[in-house]
């Protein structure tokens, strides 16, 4: 995989699945693309979903065991934005649950457009948030907390 291809996760609905059968159905479809860009050393952008009818294009024949008048493909798709930053065991931004990462990102994005330097990748709001430690990102963490 490349940056700007498309990375694709699939499962097939029968009709008759439930709202909680279906957003744990989304769940791992979500589950899927992210191990495996994780496995690639990939970053991914929003998950998209479509739903696809047998017969459609790139839809395959539907599995013996599913059956019904409702059957579907519930496809998410990613785009490729960019190669996971290196993370050295280590590291703090390794040690990070995924939402403070995200966070952090955004409150690093924040405080790097108020001065108006332009935009930062990911890759680059990690560089800076590692740069300047645990300390001063757990500040910054709580600081925004509120928003």
């Amino acid at each position: 995989m490349n940056i700007c291809d498309v990375i694709e996760s699939a499962i097939w609905l029968d009709g008759e699945e439930t709202p909680e059968q279906r957003q744990r159905f989304v769940h791992d479809v979500i589950h899927a693309i992210e191990t495996a860009c994780r496995d690639e050393g990939l970053l991914h952008g929003p998950v998209k979903f479509i739903e696809k009818h047998p017969g459609q294009d790139r839809v395959p024949e539907v599995p013996d065991h599913i059956q019904g008048q409702r059957v579907r493909m519930l496809v998410g798709e990613a785009e490729i934005i960019a190669k996971r930053p290196e993370e050295k065991p280590g590291s703090f931004i390794a040690n990070l649950d995924r939402i403070d990462l995200l966070r952090l990102r955004k409150l690093t994005r924040e405080a790097h457009n108020k001065k108006r330097l332009g935009g930062l990748s990911d890759a680059e709001c990690d560089t800076i948030i590692e740069q300047y430690g645990p300390q001063a990102a757990l500040e910054t963490l709580r600081k925004g907390v509120r928003h």
